[in-house]
C-alpha cells in the first residue's frame, strides 16, 4: 500500500529525494510558464534540445512522454492537460489524463513522485471541481500501488481545498481528533496521517510568521502545529490555542 500526501510550496524545491516528477507540458515541449517554465530552468538547455531532437509531433490531450531530468536527479514525466473549454465532459478528460500518468508511473515502478494540480492554470479548471474527483483516484491509486504520490501546490490556501476533502475521506477531525493527545500522540497522528511537511522551516517562514492566527488557513495551522512540536520544548497546554482553532 502506498501513500498519499499533499504539499504546498514551490515545486522544484519540493522534489528532492523523488524518483520523478511531472510537467505539466504544453503541446510543443517547449519552454512554457508556470511550472513547465520552472521544470525547464532547473533542468537546463540540455531538456529543451533532448526534446527538440527526439520528438517530432505534437503532444495529443492526455499523451504521457518520459525523459531524463538532466540537472535534475529524476525523470520528467511530461503530460498534456485537456482545457476546460475545449472539452464536452471536461472533468472526465482531466481524469483520463491522470489515468494515463497513474498507468506510466506503475509501468515505470517509481516509488515517489511528485505532481502538480494539472490543469488549474491556464488550461482553466476549478480546483473546487477537481478536489473530489482527484482525490478520490489518487487515494484508489496509492492504496493498491506500493507509491507514494506527493499533489504539489504553491500556496496554501489552494492546498486547503484538497487538504479538507482528504481529512473526509479519512474521516479526520483535527480539533476532536488531538484533543488532550500528548505531544508524542500529536507527532504520531501527523505521521501516520500523512500530514506532515518537508522543509518546515522554510514553509513557515514563507507562509505563516508574522501572520495572525486568525488569518491562517488550514494548511497554515498545520505548518504552525508542525514547526512549534518539532522545534521548541513546550508544554502540551501551549498548544491548545492553536488546536482549538482547527
Amino acid at each position: 500500500m502506498g501513500k498519499l500526501y499533499l504539499t504546498c510550496g514551490d515545486f522544484i524545491l519540493n522534489s528532492n529525494n523523488m524518483d520523478a516528477i511531472v510537467n505539466a507540458q504544453n503541446k510543443y515541449m517547449q519552454y512554457g510558464s508556470g511550472i513547465c517554465g520552472a521544470i525547464c530552468r532547473a533542468s537546463g538547455n540540455e531538456l529543451i534540445e533532448y526534446c527538440q531532437n527526439t520528438y517530432k509531433e505534437y503532444m495529443v490531450n492526455g499523451e504521457v512522454r518520459i525523459t531524463p531530468g538532466f540537472n535534475l536527479p529524476m525523470d520528467i514525466i511530461h503530460v498534456l492537460a485537456p482545457k476546460y473549454y475545449e472539452e464536452t465532459d471536461p472533468i472526465n478528460s482531466l481524469m483520463d489524463c491522470y489515468n494515463n500518468l497513474l498507468l506510466s508511473i506503475k509501468e515505470k515502478e517509481y516509488k515517489k513522485v511528485l505532481i502538480p494540480s494539472l490543469g488549474t492554470g491556464v488550461h482553466g479548471y476549478k480546483h473546487e471541481d477537481v478536489v473530489k474527483p482527484l482525490i478520490n483516484l489518487l487515494m484508489g491509486f496509492c492504496k493498491i500501488n506500493d507509491v507514494e504520490i506527493y499533489l504539489n501546490n504553491m500556496l496554501p490556501i489552494q492546498k486547503d481545498i484538497y487538504l479538507k476533502y482528504y481529512l473526509q475521506v479519512k474521516n479526520l477531525n483535527i480539533k476532536n481528533d488531538l484533543d488532550n493527545k500528548s505531544i508524542d500522540e500529536i507527532k504520531k497522528y501527523l505521521e501516520d496521517n500523512n500530514l506532515l511537511e518537508n522543509d518546515i522551516v522554510s514553509k513557515y517562514n514563507n507562509f505563516v510568521k508574522g501572520l495572525e492566527l486568525q488569518e491562517l488557513c488550514l494548511t497554515q495551522k498545520l505548518l504552525c502545529l508542525q514547526y512549534t512540536i518539532y522545534n521548541f520544548n513546550l508544554d502540551r497546554k501551549q498548544l491548545d490555542v492553536l488546536i482549538d482553532n482547527m
